[in-house]
């Protein structure tokens, strides 16, 4: 696996962390009881953990149904990463008004919250291409305990969600979110250059 712990992890915490749910969640929850947001907390992480384990458990099993090989997972993987992480740097945001319903359903925390916000698209992309390149079963082991570890940072973050949305202000958060952007693009091009010396394309580098 050419990704280390830390390397995982922050791809983990950007791509399925709680940066793009929180702002969402404390909308969706602005006047509900705590009883409520606590439910709804519960039911998105849950849904969202579930989701993530079961790409590490069978993601290599999915590559072989629709026989997509390792280089070119890490390329498109890559590849769907810059976009993301551009977005982020750039200040591309999805219309969080289209979820702003007021309906009081803890069903909120399986749409929009669990899916696609926590468990992102890019995220399930990004755990298929680390497990794919794991060659042991602790290494996917680690990649398993990094994903609850993630979901049990973002359960906590979302239990505080509207004290740090008070404290920090949306313009901070979108601050923070522009600098982890930048570090990740430079990781997925990183992914991609793997692929490419997998492929024979480019001479491996050095180190």
């Amino acid at each position: 696996m050419e990704l280390g712990a830390l390397d995982i992890l922050m791809v983990l915490l950007v791509t399925i962390g709680p940066l793009k749910a929180v702002i969402v969640y404390t909308t969706l929850t602005a006047d509900a009881d705590p009883g409520f947001r606590r439910s709804v907390a519960i039911k998105t992480v849950v849904t969202a953990t579930v989701v993530g384990i079961l790409f590490v458990v069978a993601g290599e099993f999915l590559l072989k149904v629709f026989h997509i090989s390792i280089p070119a997972l890490k390329i498109a993987g890559g590849l769907i990463l810059v976009l993301y992480a551009l977005s982020m740097v750039m200040g591309g945001e999805s219309n969080h008004d289209d979820h702003a319903h007021t309906a009081q359903s803890t069903d909120i925390g399986i749409y929009p919250l669990a899916m696609p916000l926590m468990a992102t698209p890019q995220g399930i992309v990004a755990i298929v291409t680390i497990t794919a390149t794991a060659t042991s079963i602790n290494e996917t082991l680690l990649v398993a305990g990094l994903v609850l570890g993630v979901m049990a940072f973002n359960f906590v973050v979302l239990l505080g969600a509207h004290r740090i949305m008070s404290l920090m202000g949306p313009s901070a958060i979108q601050i923070v979110a522009r600098i982890v952007g930048l570090l990740l693009v430079a990781l997925a091009v990183q992914l991609m250059i793997w692929g490419f010396e997998d492929l024979g394309v480019l001479e491996p580098m050095p180190g």
